[in-house]
């Protein structure tokens, strides 16, 4: 997308929704084209962002259903000043409450994710501050702000641990820690960066289901195990 001025612009930007502002950029929702229209910070602070074309579409090839790549980028003259994005319709994980996740379809989600970290893996592309930028809706995972990934060589071990990390703490802290700390296999599996979110769930999925009696479909099933606690590392926001 091309501007001819920082009015030409502003007036677009003006008839879009406004979505949110992050460390890298304010976003803006087109509903016209169901695309988000990301405006770097440096362009409000009248500073040069010095990305390049390239750079931001240098993944954008690589074919996948969970990383949300630029599909293009946004100038004024020959100065990039941000991009686009295709919307998804989906909340930030930590925004939903995970008692009312279904995790038959939380599962399924979390293969296709981890499929496609298998895939990014295959083609040498670190992930990198994933925590935070994982949307969720309808069983998938979509996983955002991709700007910092690098292009280097990484084992699919090592590049899955971060997503890893945040679907452990959104199904367990400040819900299920005291469950989890109790038995020794959950609690070895919950702690292990080597462990998979997936394995976890799955283990935690029957512990909790041998521990209530039946099986458990949403965590809300098993409430009466819940305990709060002032010293969560989650931030959640709902």
């Amino acid at each position: 997308m091309n501007f001819v001025s920082r009015e030409h612009l502003d007036l677009f930007l003006s008839n879009l929704i406004y979505l949110g502002q992050g460390s890298q950029g304010t976003c803006y929702l087109n509903k016209r084209t169901n695309m988000v229209i990301k405006i770097f910070n440096d362009y409000f602070d009248n500073e040069i962002a010095g990305y390049s074309d390239e750079f931001l579409m240098r993944f954008s090839f690589i074919k996948n259903d969970s990383f949300v790549w630029p599909s293009d980028v946004i100038k004024i003259g020959n100065e990039v000043v941000g991009y686009t994005i295709p919307y998804k319709k989906a909340k930030n994980l930590y925004k939903i409450n995970p008692l009312f996740v279904n995790l038959n379809t939380f599962d399924r989600a979390a293969q296709r994710v981890m499929n496609d970290v298998k895939v990014l893996s295959d083609n040498s592309i670190r992930l990198y501050d994933v925590i935070y930028n994982i949307l969720y809706a309808n069983g998938k995972f979509y996983v955002i702000d991709t700007l910092e990934y690098s292009k280097r060589k990484i084992s699919y071990e090592e590049n899955k641990k971060s997503i890893d990390d945040e679907l452990k703490l959104f199904l367990v802290d400040n819900y299920f820690n005291d469950f989890v700390r109790t038995d020794t296999i959950l609690n070895e599996m919950y702690n292990n960066n080597d462990i998979s979110a997936l394995d976890f769930l799955r283990a935690f999925r029957i512990k909790l289901s041998e521990y209530i009696g039946k099986d458990i479909e949403k965590l809300n099933d098993a409430k009466i195990l819940v305990k709060k606690s002032t010293k969560s590392k989650y931030m959640r926001d709902f």
